[in-house]
Parts: structure tokens; sequence; C-alpha cells
């Protein structure tokens, strides 16, 4: 699991940051990096009076080699994972995040074009990316009506419930259900899950898609990776 594209994403945020917004200079914006999680992290935050105050952090999957971090979109009412492809994107972001942190954006015409370029982002790019399949070969709705989706569910499995925390004190409750849908006969994933991730509550539900002549192959990449982690339950 390399670090080389979170140094080398480092450098380029670091040296960008300084020039990223006017409004910076009237408050002193720390760009600090932590490493000793599992997934190293981007830490933004404003030095105020009595506290540092984080207003941004991202993430940096080291087993997928992805930037990612959480958004609420206020439209869609769920907690949403964005992914970031390259410095500019997370710059923007961080722009975005800062300015709706100190409560700025009606003031600041610049910054309503910012994050109205992060929800166009959000909206176009990361949904519709999932939706049409272009990172994923099978169908992951997110945000999506799941109710009304899940009204064409027929459901072959029992519930599964567990409780994982990891080894940086992350807490999950996931719910897992198998269910075939009975319009196109695709087999269904679902899966609901709650993260406790610095003391914040992250919800998270999906509904994962397959053919059925998908099953063997999804299974076997699934006992492939439970033999070479030598899971056991």
């Amino acid at each position: 699991m390399s670090l080389e594209w979170f140094h080398r994403m480092e450098n380029a945020v670091r040296i960008s940051l300084p020039d990223l917004c006017e409004s910076f200079d009237e408050f002193e914006i720390l760009f600090d990096t932590n490493t000793t999680t599992y997934n190293p992290e981007f830490i933004f935050s404003i030095q105020t009076v009595d506290d540092i105050e984080d207003f941004c952090i991202i993430s940096f999957d080291p087993t997928n080699q992805e930037f990612l971090s959480f958004y609420y979109h206020e439209d869609l009412d769920i907690q949403s994972k964005v992914l970031f492809r390259d410095a500019d994107e997370i710059l923007g972001y961080v722009h975005a995040t800062f300015h709706e942190y100190i409560g700025d954006i009606d003031e600041d015409d610049v910054l309503e074009e910012d994050v109205d370029e992060l929800d166009e982002y959000l909206d176009d790019e990361m949904y519709e990316d999932i939706a049409d399949g272009e990172e994923f070969q099978s169908t992951e709705y997110v945000g999506d009506d799941l109710d009304e989706l899940k009204e064409t569910i027929e459901w072959v499995s029992n519930d599964k419930h567990l409780h994982i925390e990891d080894e940086e004190r992350d807490q999950y409750s996931i719910h897992l259900r198998l269910g075939r849908d009975t319009e196109t006969g695709d087999g269904v994933l679902y899966r609901h899950t709650i993260m406790k991730h610095h003391e914040e509550d992250i919800e998270d539900e999906m509904i994962f898609y397959f053919k059925q002549d998908e099953a063997s192959y999804i299974a076997d990449l699934f006992n492939e990776f439970i033999g070479d982690n030598h899971i056991s339950h």
C-alpha cells in the first residue's frame, strides 16, 4: 500500500493553498497531515483565539489509491462520499468547505460559484459516474430513492447484522441482505452502514445490482479476498 501519491498530492496542495483565496489572509489556515491512521488524512484547520478548529478532512485510501471526503448533500438528504482525481478538485472542495464553515457564502460572489461547482461536481460527475457504470461494471445506486427501488426486490436471504471496530477505533454497524429484482431478475446486495468516525455518525445506504452470470465471479473474488486476508467468522 504505497503512499507515494499521498505525498505528491500533499506537496501540490501545500504549494497552491496560500494563493487559493483572498479570505485566507484574514485567518490563520493550517494544513496538517496524519499518517498514523489506517487511511492517512489531509486536515485543514482554522486557528482561533481559544482553539484549532478543523473545517475539512480529506482521507486517502491506500488500498484503492483514492482521495475521498464525506459531504452532506442537502437536496438528497444523504451523507455522500466524494472522490477526488487531482489537486485542483481537492483545492476547490477545500475552498467551498472553508466558506461554508465560516458562514460567508452570501457575501462572497466568487464563493457562490465555487459552491455551485461543488454541487455540480457531486451531481453531474460523482453520481453520473456511479449510475452510468463508468467506474463499475455493475450498478451501485447511491443517493437514489432507495425505498422505490426496494419495491421491486424479493429478498432471498435472512438479515445479516454485524458490528466492527477497526484499529483506529472507528465503529461500524452494518446490515446486509441479498435479494432479486423481480422486474429484471438481477441479483441485489443491500448494505446499510452507520460508521462512527471522529465522534460523528456517518450513515450510508446502497443497493448493488449484478447479473446472474456475474454471481459466481463475484463469489470467487470474495473467496480470494477472504483467503488472502485469512478472514474467518
